[in-house]
């Protein structure tokens, strides 16, 4: 009973952060950035399709789960990448969202090793909001900020962002929900669409042949919670990669993967910590990517 309270509790607080916030932040994410950051659209000259599923709370009933699907390509004599991306997160008690954008970045190559891209993206968010999905054991747990009817909100979307790459840094800073800004203080609920920011680097250091060992960190604010990461991570053979790293709200975790050609697997784990782990002391990631080849030939900004 103790475990189901702390469970109930702790949805309860996770879904009133969810339904001020507009943006989850996933594991994998640096690895296809165009949900948050158009600038980093068009870093393959394939088509790439990159599809990422978070299972939160491991085990326990009713856990949030989010899904991410981009897809993107670059064409050169336009300087220019172009791509779509969709997003879902089911946050848990009774709350959803869908956000779907086009998206495009336009590339600057400063000599042969340096790239500087500008993107923007438009599009919908939807949120929406239902009690009648789950029933808390005690009606007490409600609480302030747990509405008792169906709200929902579709709305116009747009982000902007920057970009900066060359073979040993990459780093970008992006503004998504950008109508958020104009909503004047009358119109605004809880459904309302807010600025997030998203602050990233990551580096590239060849330590000896056939091993690089890749440092990152981010910064993003998701509308309510200010949320730091770091992480490092090591690539071996340019098949496979292992890192660990840790995210502000007691979380360390766990990446793999493994790449081949046109194909590239990754798997994250999360390990919670706090009341949490007592009930759930684990996320999964799972990530799957595809190259599709052109006739092009290959990008010398691929990932």
């Amino acid at each position: 009973m103790k475990k189901l309270v702390l469970l109930l509790s702790a949805l309860v607080v996770s879904t009133t952060i969810a339904f001020a916030q507009n943006d989850f932040v996933l594991t994998e994410q640096l690895f296809s950035r165009i949900a948050v950051n158009p600038a980093g659209t068009g870093n393959d000259e394939n088509v790439n399709i990159f599809s990422l599923n978070r299972f939160q709370y491991a085990g326990a009933q009713g856990a949030p789960f989010s899904t991410l699907l981009n897809v993107h390509s670059y064409f050169d004599k336009a300087n220019s990448g172009v791509g779509i991306t969709f997003s879902y997160d089911g946050s848990g008690v009774a709350y959803t969202q869908f956000q779907a954008k086009a998206v495009y970045a336009y590339h600057l190559n400063f000599g042969k090793k340096n790239l500087f891209s500008f993107g923007v993206g438009l599009g919908i968010a939807h949120k929406s909001f239902d009690p009648n999905r789950h029933v808390l054991v005690d009606e007490e747990e409600r609480g302030q900020g747990f509405p008792d009817t169906y709200q929902s909100l579709t709305s116009f979307d747009a982000s902007i962002g920057i970009e900066y790459s060359n073979p040993y840094i990459m780093a970008g800073f992006s503004i998504n929900h950008i109508p958020g800004y104009f909503v004047t203080e009358e119109d605004m609920n809880n459904l309302t669409i807010m600025p997030t920011y998203h602050l990233y680097a990551r580096g590239s250091i060849p330590c000896m042949d056939q091993l690089m060992i890749s440092p990152a960190a981010g910064y993003y604010y998701t509308g309510q919670t200010h949320v730091a990461d770091v992480n490092v991570t090591a690539f071996f053979c340019n098949y496979f990669w292992a890192g660990l790293g840790y995210r502000t709200l007691s979380t360390a975790y766990l990446n793999v993967g493994f790449e081949w050609e046109w194909l590239r697997i990754g798997y994250s784990c999360d390990l919670n910590a706090g009341e949490l782990s007592d009930v759930a002391w684990t996320s999964h990631e799972v990530m799957l990517s595809f190259n599709i080849p052109t006739k092009k030939k290959t990008s010398e900004w691929d990932d």
